[in-house]
């Protein structure tokens, strides 16, 4: 923001949280705004209570970085200066420059204690209608930090601490990921999502303990496809780190029965299938002792019903999904490449025929400015010599015609080009007239010698007839 005499620009960081809603077109939010702790800038904002007030009807902001790629920047303007008043002020009309999203409330600020500090809270909505990036981002993100925008116009200095007593409230910016706040923890939260996480995470920590009290659900839960034998599986990172041991082979599954036998489905690097037994993850691998075997793909159809389908009917399958996948991506990148070329050669055509119609307009104003010289001199009493136009050829040269256009976008560089010649001529032929007008105004002693009038025969009238007074 610009700075006025007297008045001093702080930036101070808070919190957002998202809080629940009946508009669809509204976001309603939660910002810790401001509090008394030194920050990391070494400045202390006091009297929270006095400016309460402050903070009603002031603007949410954020930016949007690389063409809107990045949802969220810092504070982004621009510094200008009015042509006519010489004056500074700031501009937001670049493409990365913040823009208003949201609002905060009237009487919707508060002092509130969050761990055992003061806090300003306001209550705001963001306009999730004409922000909705920013809206989903802050609802799957689940914070965002925030920076409070100020225009200090009173305060002083303890030690190193610049203590703020009196302050304006500019607006609050959301800001981007990266971007370092001076308020260590200050961000925007979205409190349903995390509310649906800490439940989801009960949920979790209540079966786990339901399956640790209940013996006879995780022998149940444990049980092979047939039924056959109890098994304790494997999970994927112990498999991932028994496949270390089998070279050539990716561990799809290990389970250890009741005898201790750990049992391990194999696939090769040529996608055939095996099983090898052992007594302890830590034995020797003897390659001999692994055996081929047809796989299969157990389909759970509920009430401990299941269809197995053969492996290699399954990989067949999908590899084949997976080509034509491969295949389409391939198309696609194709076209891609195919279209690009195009563009570039289109591009370039479009660069060829630019540069050669600039050719064109060049030449067309040199013959244009030379033709209208010429036809001055033939209906001239004087000549203007052609080197009269180098000035005019130059610029010609540099094109500062080639691109004057019209309202209709017709070309009028020549039109132009024409108008400067002529009042370059207008001007030689001034400079023609004032001479002879000079040359004219000329009056020799003799010619006045010639002249008897109210000559009385005097040596007195003699001399004023040869100009002597």
């Amino acid at each position: 923001m610009s700075k006025m005499e007297g008045q001093t620009n702080r930036t101070f960081y808070g919190e957002l949280k998202v809080l629940e809603s009946t508009n669809p077109y509204l976001m309603p939010v939660e910002v810790k705004a401001l509090n008394s702790l030194v920050n990391r800038n070494n400045w202390q904002y006091i009297n929270l209570q006095s400016h309460l007030s402050a903070f009603a009807q002031i603007p949410l902001l954020t930016a949007y970085n690389m063409g809107g790629a990045v949802i969220g920047g810092g504070h982004q303007f621009d510094e200008k200066t009015d042509p006519k008043t010489g004056e500074r002020y700031v501009s937001f009309t670049a493409a990365d420059a913040e823009r208003i999203v949201g609002w905060v409330g009237d009487n919707s600020s508060r002092i509130e204690n969050i761990d055992g500090v003061d806090w300003i809270v306001c209550r705001c909505a963001i306009w999730s209608w004409y922000a909705p990036e920013l809206a989903k981002k802050i609802a799957l993100q689940g914070s965002m930090e925030v920076s409070i925008e100020t225009l200090v116009t009173k305060e002083h200095i303890e030690g190193d601490v610049a203590v703020e007593e009196e302050y304006i409230v500019l607006g609050i910016t959301i800001l981007g990921d990266g971007v370092q706040p001076a308020v260590a923890g200050a961000s925007v939260r979205n409190l349903r999502m995390l509310s649906e996480m800490r439940e989801a995470m009960q949920e979790n920590i209540l079966k786990a303990a339901s399956y640790m009290d209940d013996e006879s659900e995780v022998q149940e839960k444990n049980k092979n496809l047939k039924g056959e034998k109890a098994l304790t599986y494997f999970s994927k990172k112990q498999c991932a780190d028994l496949s270390k041991r089998f070279d050539g082979y990716t561990v799809l599954a290990a389970a250890q029965d009741e005898n201790n036998v750990i049992h391990v489905a194999l696939l090769s690097k040529n996608g055939d299938t095996a099983v090898y037994n052992m007594n302890s993850v830590d034995e020797t691998i003897a390659v001999e002792r692994i055996r081929s075997c047809n796989g299969t793909v157990a389909f759970d159809c509920g009430d401990n019903n299941c269809v197995n389908a053969d492996l290699d009917c399954v990989l067949e399958e999908m590899n084949g999904v997976i080509n034509e996948a491969n295949e389409n991506c391939k198309n696609a990148q194709a076209a891609e490449q195919k279209a690009n070329e195009s563009l570039t050669a289109a591009m370039a055509t479009i660069t060829e025929m630019r540069n050669a119609e600039n050719a064109r307009r060049i030449q067309s104003a040199k013959e244009c400015a030379a033709r209208t010289l010429s036809a001055y001199n033939a209906s001239s009493d004087f000549e203007i010599p052609a080197s009269a136009l180098s000035e005019i050829n130059a610029d010609i040269d540099k094109g500062m015609y080639t691109e004057r256009m019209n309202a209709d976008g017709k070309w009028i560089g020549e039109d132009e080009v024409i108008m400067r010649v002529k009042s370059l001529c207008a001007d030689e032929q001034k400079k023609v007239n004032d001479a002879k007008a000079s040359k004219n105004n000329q009056t020799f002693v003799w010619e006045k010698l010639n002249d008897t009038e109210q000559d009385d025969g005097s040596v007195g009238a003699l001399l004023k007839r040869i100009g002597v007074n």
